[in-house]
């Protein structure tokens, strides 16, 4: 692998992981209804769930979860499901509701953005129609595990630097006084996805 090759790679991971949707909803109101910690564990866990993809990328099962239409529709149902009750949980029930104590807050936060890492179609559909295309059968193992290794770290830097931001003295005490009014938008825009990717579902199927 030559350091352009691995250049451009990383660049198409740093436009991936910019990309606006769930994920940086879920990381900005964990982030400012908790705390810092709890933005970075849920930036850590959606970076892990990435990792994960891009191991199903580079040995190949990423073809299986594409072209197996029942399986590929599974996934598609169970995070629709996945981004509506979160979506509806933070519309509808309070903070304290939602996250108990601390460490469980924690716990959450991480399993969260693990969770819509993995339960999302569209990240799924990236893997599959863009990662895939940097994937050499010939490489060698080395190879394949930089791009797992970049793919990973690019997007859990990338989510950990918005928590940093929004948490943050100016930003974070603007953010703290509107924490309400960020987790009650973060529920509508995990919500109208989730209704976004059912009229998509159909359309498709």
């Amino acid at each position: 692998m030559t350091f352009i090759f691995w250049l451009q790679f990383a660049l198409v991971c740093i436009a991936g992981a910019m990309s606006p949707g769930p994920s940086l909803a879920l990381i900005i109101r964990n982030s400012v209804t908790i705390n810092r910690y709890a933005g970075i564990l849920t930036s850590i866990g959606h970076g892990i769930g990435m990792g994960v993809y891009a191991i199903f990328a580079v040995t190949g099962l990423i073809i299986i979860l594409t072209t197996n239409e029942i399986l590929f529709q599974f996934i598609q149902i169970i995070g629709i499901l996945f981004l509506l009750f979160i979506g509806f949980q933070f519309l509808f029930k309070k903070n304290q509701e939602i996250d108990h104590i601390n460490n469980q807050k924690h716990f959450n936060s991480f399993l969260q953005g693990f969770s819509i890492a993995i339960l999302n179609p569209k990240i799924l559909i990236w893997f599959s129609a863009v990662f895939s295309q940097f994937v050499k059968i010939d490489a060698s193992f080395f190879s394949h595990s930089i791009l797992v290794i970049t793919a990973s770290l690019i997007d859990g830097i990338w989510y950990i630097i918005v928590t940093v931001i929004v948490t943050s003295y100016g930003m974070g005490n603007f953010f703290q006084r509107r924490k309400k009014f960020i987790q009650k938008t973060s529920g509508i825009i995990l919500v109208l996805i989730g209704i976004l990717l059912i009229i998509d579902f159909f359309q498709n199927s």
